[in-house]
């Protein structure tokens, strides 16, 4: 007669079979409270200016994160279920552990809507701001065109009081600075950057004639443009 094998320790554990204090205090008290140690700290060492790699590194993490937050939920209420003696300790228990699990799914949520959703709205914006174009941006200039492919977002602007003679005597150098200047202070275009989209700024004459081309990069703000970032995680982990 063959000999029934024994299931592992983890099948048992997800089906409830290990003692609930040990499902709960170990398994979801410590190994959580270690792993949001660990994100944390990740997020400390983890460079503001990032690339895609630390994006990419980051949405794993909490993915694997909230995967584990669904496995202990199944394990714990499993266990509490099977536990014998008083009722008001497994039933704290999953009260306790349904929580941890909505607040896993509200950050999953906000993970997704980040990472995914917001580069569709991004899209979808823009697309349907150009239905309002062209619009008067002063007593000088219009915004005439704008358009978006992939990553690169392209603006195009009429300077109504300037043609291609006139701007031979403006200095163009400096106008490009002024432009990224305010492209790297500006809450919207700040965010943009961030998530590494390319600012393109067309400029023509009120012939339509092309002045200059402004490409504007998060480099070109340097790592100043987290700054605000770095200290709203630094007050966050105050609290």
């Amino acid at each position: 007669m063959l000999e029934k094998k024994t299931p592992s320790y983890f099948k048992r554990l997800l089906k409830g079979q290990i003692n609930l204090n040990i499902t709960f205090w170990v398994w979801f008290v410590f190994v959580t409270l270690a792993i949001n140690i660990f994100i944390d700290n990740s997020f400390i060492q983890t460079d503001y200016h990032q690339n895609n790699n630390g994006v990419l590194f980051s949405f794993i993490i909490y993915l694997l994160s909230f995967i584990y937050s669904i496995l202990i939920f199944i394990a714990v209420y499993k266990s509490a279920q099977n536990y014998i003696g008083n009722k008001l300790w497994p039933f704290l228990a999953r009260v306790i552990i349904s929580i941890n699990l909505f607040f896993s799914l509200f950050s999953a949520y906000d993970l997704i809507k980040v990472t995914i959703f917001e580069d569709y709205a991004i899209k979808s914006e823009i697309n349907s701001f150009k239905n309002n174009l062209p619009l008067k941006v002063n007593e000088f200039s219009h915004l005439i065109d704008i358009n978006i492919n992939k990553k690169n977002i392209y603006y195009t602007y009429r300077l109504d009081n300037m043609d291609i003679s006139s701007a031979q005597n403006y200095n163009l150098k400096r106008f490009k600075s002024q432009v990224q200047d305010s492209l790297c202070e500006e809450e919207n275009t700040v965010r943009l950057l961030k998530k590494d989209y390319i600012l393109n700024y067309t400029y023509i004459d009120k012939n339509a004639e092309k002045l200059i081309d402004i490409e504007t990069k998060k480099t070109n703000c340097g790592k100043g443009i987290y700054d605000l970032d770095i200290l709203k995680e630094l007050i966050r982990q105050g609290n």
